[in-house]
């Protein structure tokens, strides 16, 4: 027999715990006046602050030649009407043959498709028109890393966090965690982050509130992530667990245990319960058989965007199952699996990719998850689940780290979930200090990510383009974030004398595409000296410090009225946020 939720709060209880404690239903909470409303402002007034800022420290132009491709795709599927690639520098090499002889991207078409609306402005409002598509295409993954934080608050208050750390936690995650770099980048994995939360979100909802619509909601959410990637699938099971609510007879007996046991048998343990479930579902109706059905709807409802992505490849290459991705590996002839230990390390704990390393606070959501897990074990099961089986999976690549890239960004999804477990840490008194170091350091860390373009480090050690192919431990010999802290300092001694173009494509006047590797010509050994003669690697990474360092007609826009704009935008958002809190001091 399902053992009910407790609502009392036991006097050993810190602050922390408290604030994840089980509450009544919806329908049996007292009514309070002007919450949905105060909700509203704020998660506005935090994603307006958010992507003001991000906006603000973005670099302004496409970064990597995957945010190249993907840009062309929009660029010809609003002109053309076919998700092609016609670009003469990039097709040739992200390019694969497909139907009524045309090129197309072995990439999923959302990140292409959900940018459409700011390339269509580029074009009918720029001058020029394609360079101020780029800059505002750059933005996409700037949007979509501020939504994150919206929806990560609206999160924390179902939690029962009250507002005022919600807020704090909120901005922990958006500005002391990878999150923010990888947002400010075109690579989509900020993207990524923002579907596997809100999927994870509504998952919770539907078992909070008892609701299938929202599973389904959830389930079309992780839906997407498949679109992106097929990999996704993986995590759609774990994600699910997050729709159930239940919980054992002995749940009362986890309290007297330790840490450590609880999260050493924490597998287990979700075995067990999902053991129980299924049993217990199977016997007789009731919260059990009502949490399968939710977890049945949830998962079915991503057959939507598996539908969809079979759709997709069916379109380009006129297979259901070919997406292009395979095809590509043979043709550039590297591996797509590797060394599984050396990956997961990579990951883990090397100098170079370590996720703990470029987000430090994700080291507060390791320690508060087992408290998590009291309190609200599902979510928690599908936090630790998920991320499991994504790191494990990741691990087994030869690229694990997502190159050429700022810190290990296939990971960047798990973030928001991990900051899920910020708040149980956050009143321990005695580690307030500790705490507060660790937040300082991660925010550090953004700042170094954002002060140069990250390419430099990569030709700095004339590394070839599938570096991590020859050497499955590179990232324990070479570190960019370590390289970082030079690399910054040296942004004082300005711009090599041989600095004579900006960027390094055919066309010197273009500042918006993204930068292009060595000619045939030059052996990436030169590389070192071959990138001083291009601006880009030697000025600061912000769109609105470069850019302003450059003559007006190799600008795509005003500096000062869209440095005004954003600065107002980030201005509106802290007022709504200040005018939600005056309103409702506690939601």
């Amino acid at each position: 027999m399902t053992t009910p939720l407790i609502h009392r709060r036991p006097t050993s209880q810190t602050d922390s715990d408290a604030a994840l404690l089980p509450e009544p239903l919806p329908d049996a909470r007292p009514s309070l006046p002007g919450v949905s409303h105060a909700k509203i402002w704020l998660a506005c007034g935090i994603f307006l602050l958010v992507v003001g800022l991000y906006a603000l420290s973005s670099p302004g132009r496409i970064d990597i030649i995957d945010g190249q491709a993907r840009f062309d795709v929009s660029y010809n599927w609003l002109v053309t009407g076919r998700p092609a690639i016609r670009d003469n520098w990039i097709g040739p090499l992200m390019g694969l043959a497909g139907r009524d002889g045309l090129r197309y991207s072995y990439y999923g078409a959302p990140a292409s498709l959900l940018a459409m609306p700011l390339v269509w402005l580029g074009l009918h409002f720029g001058s020029p028109a394609v360079p101020f598509s780029q800059f505002l295409f750059s933005l996409t993954s700037t949007i979509f890393g501020a939504a994150v934080a919206s929806v990560l608050f609206l999160f924390y208050l179902e939690l029962g966090v009250t507002t005022r750390r919600a807020i704090a936690w909120t901005m922990v995650s958006s500005f002391a965690t990878l999150l923010w770099p990888v947002s400010n980048s075109t690579f989509d994995n900020s993207q990524h982050a923002f579907f596997a939360l809100a999927a994870l979100y509504f998952a919770f909802l539907s078992a909070r509130r008892k609701s299938r619509t929202m599973a389904v909601i959830g389930g079309i959410f992780a839906g997407v992530l498949i679109l992106y990637q097929e990999y996704f699938l993986l995590i759609v099971p774990a994600l699910a667990l997050a729709t159930l609510d239940w919980g054992l007879a002995d749940r009362e007996s986890l309290t007297t245990e330790s840490v450590v046991p609880r999260v050493a048998s924490f597998p287990k343990r979700v075995l067990q319960e999902a053991w129980y479930l299924i049993r217990t579902a199977y016997d007789r109706s009731g919260d059990a058989r009502a949490s399968c059905v939710r977890y049945c709807l949830f998962v079915a409802a991503v057959s939507l965007g598996v539908a969809l992505a079979l759709g997709y490849n069916y379109f380009r290459f006129g297979s259901w199952l070919d997406d292009g991705k395979f095809r590509f590996l043979a043709l550039r002839h590297h591996p797509l699996l590797g060394n599984p230990v050396a990956g997961f390390l990579t990951l883990l704990c090397s100098p170079g990719k370590g996720v703990f390393l470029y987000s430090p606070p994700l080291i507060l959501g390791i320690l508060g998850i087992a408290r998590l897990r009291r309190r609200r074990p599902a979510l928690a099961g599908a936090i630790v689940t998920s991320s499991l089986l994504l790191v494990l999976f990741i691990s087994c690549f030869a690229c694990p780290g997502g190159d050429w890239c700022w810190g290990p960004r296939y990971l960047t999804p798990l973030l928001p979930l991990w900051a899920l477990a910020f708040p149980v840490i956050g009143d321990f008194r005695m580690k307030r200090p500790l705490v507060l170091a660790i937040v300082v350091l991660g925010f550090l860390v953004q700042v170094l990510a954002l002060s140069v373009e990250n390419q430099r480090f990569f030709f700095e050690k004339g590394f070839n383009d599938f570096f991590w192919a020859e050497d499955s431990w590179v990232y324990f010999k070479h570190s960019a974030l370590l390289a970082r802290v030079g690399e910054t300092f040296s942004l004082s001694q300005g711009v090599p004398t041989t600095a004579r173009f900006f960027n390094s494509i055919p066309i010197p006047n273009w500042t918006t595409y993204a930068p292009l590797g060595t000619p045939a010509n030059v052996p990436r050994s030169l590389a070192p000296l071959w990138i001083r003669n291009f601006q880009i690697y030697f000025l600061p990474r912000p769109w609105p410090l470069w850019m302003s360092s450059l003559p007006s007609d190799l600008r795509p826009l005003d500096p000062r009225s869209w440095l005004a704009g954003f600065l107002g935008v980030s201005l509106l958002g802290f007022c709504l946020i200040f005018r939600g809190l005056k309103n409702r001091e506690n939601l």
